[in-house]
């Protein structure tokens, strides 16, 4: 009986946890109310929260509590400074760290400049190192947690997205040249063995994560969040769930290279590159027109160029359209691939293609059988990947913070 007692004790906190990871301010007769529990299980769950640290109570001075009758309601929410999450966009050449509370709350973010995968002949560097990048992730997250005024002790989660297909166990299958090997660089295992929680995942995959949690995805189910940069790439949530595959392959897009029409698996930021370069360099670009001042080289961004491409304009209106035919094009696949109801352009290009979107949008609407997808432009810019890591990483800290501070409290009890 007495296990009994103390295994229903123990759910309960769980529960009272996972209720309190999202709630804000709230009061026991929330928790009683959302959980179906007696008032004393779920005070004695709130208090044992409260001893190990992972909730706080609030003092009740506001004037919804002066005017109660009789003794006020405790009020509560989880104690941020619990613990720091991290995410990281683990690029090719950039890693972009962000670190937060437990409550997601961002407190610093750091970026670190690496030479990439490829040398200048578009080779695989040949003293190419895993550790390189192993060692890359440990140096993002120390940088980032010296910006929050926070040590590696803090840690309770850690999320990492990487261009690459990863299955549910954060490993990437075998790829032709190594490159989806070296991106991961095995970092499940290398972080696993410093940090509590780790999960990896695909780039797109993060992003689509970021839009459920934060973005333009919120309250949708069905939907595919497309990575639209330098490579497209796209999460696919299915029934209010990420969707993967054996392999972590699911939102590749690498079938994209059997369509004529669309040829590869490039993203509109790189598609637009090229078109301005090819521009510039055959000289078609008047020399009063804004684009005959852009820098030449890697500092020619789509960013850059798109913010001064319009239908409106004669120089830049093809290059709108194009992208607007191509972008619809791969809709119309991903709409027959995957039935969503939504489909959200992702990345740092993505609040400059209004007018792209709107030109996709109709060349949808005139295709297929089924009600066309709806195609949304995000707006959480280029941290999106960076920001859904954030979110993973609390998820998979949410799963294992109670049992972690639970312990390490005994632990000080028992020195």
């Amino acid at each position: 009986m007495g296990y009994e007692h103390h295994a229903r004790h123990r759910a309960s906190t769980a529960d009272v946890l996972e209720f309190a990871w999202d709630a804000g301010v709230f009061r026991a007769d929330h928790v009683i109310a959302a959980l179906g529990l007696t008032r004393s299980t779920a005070l004695s769950a709130l208090d044992a929260l409260i001893d190990i640290g992972l909730i706080r109570e609030l003092p009740n001075s506001g004037a919804e509590e002066r005017n109660r009758m009789g003794r006020p309601a405790r009020r509560f929410e989880l104690d941020a400074d619990a613990g720091v999450i991290v995410g990281i966009d683990a690029g090719n050449r950039r890693f972009t760290a962000i670190a937060a509370d437990l409550t997601g709350h961002i407190l610093a973010e750091e970026h670190l400049e690496l030479r990439g995968y490829l040398n200048t002949d578009d080779l695989p560097y040949p003293d190419a190192d895993p550790e390189e990048r192993r060692a890359s992730a440990f140096r993002a997250i120390d940088a980032v947690l010296a910006s929050a005024g926070r040590t590696r002790g803090d840690v309770i989660g850690i999320g990492v997205g990487i261009p690459a297909p990863v299955d549910g166990d954060g490993q990437s299958p075998p790829h032709a040249t190594g490159f989806w090997q070296y991106m991961n660089a095995g970092l499940q295992g290398a972080l696993a063995e410093e940090f509590p929680a780790v999960r990896v995942e695909n780039d797109a995959a993060l992003a689509a994560i970021a839009e459920s949690s934060l973005g333009e995805a919120r309250g949708c189910d069905d939907f595919v969040a497309v990575l639209g940069g330098r490579r497209l790439g796209s999460g696919v949530f299915l029934d209010g769930r990420l969707v993967r595959g054996a392999r972590g392959a699911v939102g590749e897009l690498g079938g994209l290279a059997y369509i004529s029409e669309i040829g590869g698996t490039w993203g509109l930021g790189h598609l637009a590159e090229k078109w301005a370069r090819e521009a510039l360099g055959s000289g078609r670009i008047p020399a009063e027109h804004p684009w005959s001042q852009l820098p030449a080289g890697e500092e020619l961004t789509a960013e850059v160029l798109l913010a001064d491409a319009s239908l409106a304009d004669p120089v830049t209106r093809p290059l709108v359209e194009d992208l607007g035919r191509t972008l619809g094009r791969i809709s119309r696949v991903v709409g027959h691939f995957y039935d969503p109801e939504r489909i959200v352009v992702c990345g740092a290009v993505a609040c400059a293609l209004s007018e792209v979107i709107e030109i996709a949008r109709q060349y949808v609407r005139g295709e297929g059988e089924l009600p066309a997808p709806e195609i949304v432009a995000s707006r959480l810019g280029g941290d999106v990947v960076s920001l859904g890591a954030v979110s993973a990483a609390r998820a998979a800290a949410l799963g294992i913070v109670l049992p972690l501070l639970t312990s390490r409290r005994a632990a000080d009890e028992g020195a």
